[in-house]
């Protein structure tokens, strides 16, 4: 009966509530802009307030547990039924990727042949077909640099909020480490450099007013404290490294006052805030569980093996959490592991998911899938690059700046973290995968105009 009512009100909101609110929004511009803002800012909200889930399996350990559908969806919906129902606007039918990304999921869905739960790999199938509604919403809603100001605002009041919620949790509530309004403090550090980073690229850049550039910044520094009450290890590193990779590639665009002092706050402002969390970061470093925690990844890297080298086409989209238990094999290495550390094993007990994203692709879905996902890494991040030599001084150059950047050191730390595969760092991904196509399109300005900040 839940699930039937759950059906209903997602019935009503993809199939009546969203067209109907796009017929509205294509009528004002600035109504247009209000469901942008709501859009970002359900991207940082709590997973249970945006999402409702057919066919829930809470006991499972997966990364999917049911059919799900997003708040954010129906907003993206909505957002492009706008652009459709603007008779003055040409709809952008297929967005940069497009074709690359359903590659990718056709090539995962291949998995459904030798998959040990087949209903598994459709409930990740819908939610990664589904999760391109956010490109396509994107794609077509800026249409000039002024929706690309709109979408970085939304974002930074997003964040601003997400830090309040942090340093509550942090300073008031006593969290060592804060997960904020995410389910572990691992996707919220990543959630927030990948969003941060195009945010101090811009705030860097000339082409951009002081006002804004100010704003876009602090947004930056409220996302450095996030990132450090997350005490999340490798977080903390790659976000280091990510400002540091934009700054050296902002100078490589232009050396300006602006971005000299930007520097200069950065490294005041950092140095007292690790003058302050040093002793708290050094221990995170120094825990004794640091260890443990890498051989475990080490030893569900070769569970994954084991996967992709007796299944091509993997295990099945969303089955590791099955295939790692018993009564299948591959789950031994790890209770051989704990034998070894003198533990008993305990076949009740379910394992969880391998922490790469990399191995969990192979593993569930075959070498086939993961080389159309590096393909399609590869291609669409490399769309960063013309925008970069070709457009310096530019806003849309800025932007992708802080997209190269942010991109990839996420994917790199993907190596250790599935983040990607979780429904609100998906949906960000897509946000900025939607932005970059449609920082492509815009008309290349003269020297005079970009001679002028926004």
């Amino acid at each position: 009966m839940i699930d039937i009512i759950k059906a209903i009100i997602i019935a009503g909101g993809y199939f009546v509530v969203a067209p109907i609110a796009g017929f509205i929004l294509s009528k004002d511009r600035r109504l247009e802009d209000l469901a942008m803002y709501v859009l970002l800012f359900l991207l940082g909200l709590k997973i249970d307030t945006t999402v409702l889930m057919l066919g829930s399996i809470e006991w499972y350990r997966g990364v999917t547990k049911g059919y799900e559908f997003t708040m954010m969806e129906v907003v993206a919906i909505g957002l492009i039924f706008a652009s459709f129902f603007n008779a003055k606007r040409k709809f952008i039918w297929l967005p940069a990727g497009t074709i690359l990304w359903f590659m990718y999921v056709a090539a995962s869905s291949l998995s459904l042949i030798s998959a040990l739960e087949v209903n598994y790999v459709f409930m990740s199938l819908l939610k990664h077909v589904k999760a391109w509604l956010i490109v396509y919403a994107l794609a077509n809603y800026v249409r000039s640099r002024r929706e690309v100001h709109v979408v970085l605002t939304g974002i930074s009041i997003m964040l601003i909020y997400q830090f309040f919620i942090v340093a509550k949790m942090k300073w008031i509530d006593g969290f060592y480490q804060v997960r904020g309004l995410f389910e572990h403090q691992n996707p919220l550090a990543m959630f927030t450099y990948m969003a941060a980073l195009p945010l101090l690229a811009v705030a860097m850049s000339p082409a951009v007013s002081k006002t804004r550039g100010l704003f876009y910044f602090w947004a930056y520094a409220c996302s450095s404290i996030i990132v450090l009450a997350s005490l999340s290890r490798a977080a903390l590193a790659f976000f280091a490294m990510g400002s540091i990779a934009t700054v050296a590639v902002g100078f490589f665009d232009r050396i300006s006052m602006r971005r000299m002092l930007t520097v200069s706050v950065m490294a005041l402002g950092g140095a007292f805030i690790l003058a302050m969390t040093a002793d708290t970061i050094i221990a995170r470093f120094n825990d004794e569980g640091n260890s443990a925690s890498g051989e475990t990844r080490e030893v569900m890297n070769l569970a994954s093996k084991a996967m992709v080298q007796d299944k091509p086409f993997g295990v099945g989209w969303n089955n590791f959490g099955k295939a790692i238990n018993h009564p299948y094999p591959y789950g031994d290495v790890i209770d051989d592991w704990n034998r070894d550390r003198g533990q008993k094993v305990d076949y009740d007990y379910a394992k969880g998911v391998v922490e790469s994203h990399y191995w969990l692709l192979k593993a569930e879905t075959g070498w086939l899938s993961y080389l159309t996902f590096m393909l399609f890494i590869i291609l669409v991040t490399g769309r960063t690059l013309p925008l970069i030599v070709m457009r310096r001084g530019s806003l849309e150059a800025a932007v992708a700046v802080g997209i190269l950047v942010g991109f990839g050191i996420t994917y790199v730390h993907s190596s250790l973290e599935r983040v990607l595969t979780q429904t609100k760092n998906l949906a960000l991904w897509m946000t900025y995968i939607g932005l970059l196509g449609a920082l492509i399109r815009l008309p290349k300005r003269t020297h005079s105009e970009t001679t002028h900040a926004e």
